[in-house]
């Protein structure tokens, strides 16, 4: 078996029957399967760029080191090696080819919010009037925008929604969403009016949409009504952000999302209120929100510096303190925030 060679087409892909087969092994979603597809034929155009046909695992290591080279995430890095560790890990299973993967060591990604910022109150209005929604699209962009914002969706939930998702429960208007790790549409979110009135609009610029189509499409003519892809509403979402003055790597698409949390934080909800809403299933992922919020407010460093060089804005400071512990606890968010209005 150390001898053998994989069966690998003319055209650089993997035989059709040897990929068939190992699919049926793994037994996986359809969007799992083309994700297999795609990084499976980015290892076989490596190796054979290279002329390996029996790949050691000395190829895999340096596989893994070309895969730093590219322009990927850390998570699309990780997520082709496993696929190729996987690959190789059924062939041993059926005797096919050793598995050359095992044992070598992909770099660990954790999802980490605190690298992405959330927009402001004054960015949110800031972002969503630059958009322009004379047209289909921008009106598309807005609808999107504001769905997201308001229900902390995530992308693929944004690019899964058809328009037949959305219902009226209780008197209200919702759409159910298929969430992260989920097979069906069994959760949902409300859509507040002024949501549904963006909703309806862009609605209404598709005359020929029915109910199974996709909420959100593309609007060019070459693929005009096609369902979005993830990439296209983060390449989306990433163009208005630009357009409106906000060029950072720190905002992107998953800025709404972790603007909707925010903002729901900020707007004194329970970090259990927090935790439902985002759809997390661990409160330590919620508690990494709250935690952003509470550093964005701490103003130590300003303290510290009055401190030292401007001791009368210190003493200010130290005299407001003394005037909010006189007003019950419960009241003391609501009373500076009317303080910050005045100023």
């Amino acid at each position: 078996m150390a001898n053998a060679a994989l069966t690998i087409t003319n055209s650089g892909t993997l035989d059709s029957s040897l990929f068939d087969r190992f699919i049926q092994y793994t037994d996986v979603k359809e969007t799992t399967i083309k994700g297999y597809a795609v990084c499976l034929r980015h290892f076989i155009l490596w190796i054979t760029e290279r002329g390996i046909t029996a790949p050691q695992r000395e190829d895999i290591k340096a596989y893994k080191a070309h895969l730093d080279t590219e322009n990927f995430t850390a998570g699309t890095r990780a997520q082709y090696l496993r696929s190729v560790k996987h690959f190789f890990k059924w062939t041993a299973s059926e005797g096919l080819y050793p598995n050359v993967g095992d044992n070598i060591k992909g770099a660990k990604v954790k999802a980490d919010n605190t690298k992405k910022d959330p927009l402001q109150e004054t960015d949110v209005i800031r972002v969503l009037d630059s958009i322009d929604r004379t047209g289909e699209a921008g009106r598309r962009d807005y609808a999107m925008l504001m769905l997201a914002i308001t229900g902390g969706l995530r992308i693929i939930e944004l690019q899964r929604a058809d328009i037949r998702d959305i219902k009226i429960i209780a008197g209200e208007r919702v759409l159910f969403i298929q969430g992260k790790g989920r097979d069906e549409k069994d959760e949902y979110i409300k859509i507040v009016p002024e949501v549904w009135e963006a909703l309806e609009a862009y609605i209404d610029a598709r005359p020929k949409a029915k109910k199974n189509d996709p909420l959100f499409v593309v609007t060019s003519n070459r693929a005009k009504g096609r369902r979005l892809t993830e990439p296209s509403i983060s390449r989306i979402v990433k163009g208005i952000l630009v357009t409106a003055g906000y060029d950072s790597s720190r905002l992107t698409a998953h800025s709404l999302r972790h603007t909707s949390i925010t903002m729901l934080l900020k707007a004194g909800a329970t970090l259990q209120e927090a935790q439902l809403h985002a759809r997390h299933s661990d409160p330590a992922t919620t508690g990494i929100y709250a935690h952003n919020i509470d550093r964005s407010e701490d103003h130590s460093e300003q303290r510290i510096f009055d401190q030292i060089f401007n001791p009368a804005a210190a003493g200010r400071r130290a005299q407001l303190m003394q005037l909010l512990e006189m007003i019950p606890a419960n009241r003391q968010g609501e009373a500076v925030e009317l303080l910050r209005g005045l100023v």
